[in-house]
C-alpha cells in the first residue's frame, strides 16, 4: 500500500531531515551536505576547513558567497510549497462534496 499520497518519498525524507535539524537531532550544515548537489557538497567540508582554520573565512565566503550551494535546496521547497497550496484546494473540493454526499445521504426520499 501506498505510504505517501502527495509528497514523494524524497520530499518526505526532506520534511524530516529538516523537522530533524528544527529538534536538534541533525546539524544544519549535516542537512546542507545531504540536500545539496554532489558538486556543491564541498561546502560541508570547506566549512570544516573554515572551522580547522585551513582555509579563511574570505575564501570560503568568495568560494561560496553567492548562495548557489543551497540551488536543490530551494527547488525541494518550491515543489514542497507547490504540492501544499494544491493538497489544500483539493481538500476544500473534497469538503464541499462530502457535505452534498452527506446532505444526499439524509434525504428522506432518493432516486
Amino acid at each position: 500500500m501506498r505510504r505517501n499520497w502527495i509528497l514523494t518519498a524524497k520530499e518526505k525524507e526532506f520534511i524530516d531531515d529538516w523537522m530533524a535539524v528544527v529538534e536538534g537531532r541533525m546539524e544544519k550544515l549535516e542537512f546542507f551536505r545531504k540536500w545539496s548537489t554532489k558538486k556543491e557538497g564541498d561546502f560541508y567540508e570547506d566549512y570544516r576547513k573554515v572551522e580547522n582554520g585551513e582555509i579563511s573565512v574570505e575564501e570560503f565566503r568568495e568560494k561560496w558567497g553567492n548562495g548557489a550551494w543551497k540551488g536543490y535546496i530551494r527547488v525541494m521547497r518550491h515543489r514542497i510549497e507547490r504540492k501544499r497550496r494544491n493538497a489544500k484546494r483539493i481538500v476544500e473540493c473534497i469538503k464541499e462534496e462530502m457535505a452534498l454526499m452527506d446532505r444526499f445521504m439524509s434525504l428522506n426520499e432518493w432516486p
